[in-house]
């Protein structure tokens, strides 16, 4: 990730824990981090600059990530993404919050989102390619929001509340993985 694009996002993030979504402009994320020429044009662009932001974070957390069973990476890959959502947590609730309003700019980032999931499948080593690939990556992406729904009602520092519905949700997948796959 080139070095402006984490000061555009980092400054985004520090701007959306004082104000709303609505309440800041494009321009003034690219003053403050003094930009001039990008290829971000709109808000949206700021969304998934956030989210590769948010997967370099966890690339770099995880170079040091021991072999293990499969279900502990993953569930150590995963929450490694919610204690970096954790640091910026009242960012991304209001990310949240604007995409709870404007569900097509969801699916607008699915694709960006998509991209997350396979790279946090990549990092637990789980495989991820061909039709079966398919239907774990979707059911990785299922765990996630799931997960992420607890991970919003956490009130912890310790997230130990997400920590279990996260282990639970890997249970769960698990099993039914055992059944149709």
């Amino acid at each position: 990730m080139i070095e402006f694009e984490k000061k555009i996002a980092q400054q985004t993030l520090s701007i959306l824990k004082k104000k709303s979504w609505n309440t800041f402009s494009l321009e003034q994320v690219l003053k403050s981090v003094k930009v001039k020429k990008t290829n971000i044009k709109t808000k949206f662009d700021l969304l998934k600059l956030i989210s590769k932001y948010v997967d370099y974070l966890l690339i770099n957390n995880m170079k040091f990530l021991e072999n293990s069973s499969t279900k502990d990476m993953l569930f150590e890959v995963l929450m490694a993404r919610f204690d970096i959502l954790e640091e910026n947590r009242k960012s991304f609730l209001e990310i949240y919050k604007i995409l709870k309003k404007n569900p097509q700019q969801l699916i607008k980032l699915l694709p960006t989102f998509l991209e997350s999931m396979i790279i946090t499948a990549e990092l637990s080593k789980y495989k991820v390619n061909g039709l079966k690939g398919t239907i774990r990556l979707k059911g990785l992406m299922l765990i996630y929001f799931i997960t992420f729904f607890q991970w919003m009602d956490d009130k912890e520092s310790s997230l130990e509340k997400t920590m279990t519905a996260l282990d639970k949700n890997l249970d769960q997948a698990e099993k039914l993985s055992k059944l149709f796959l």
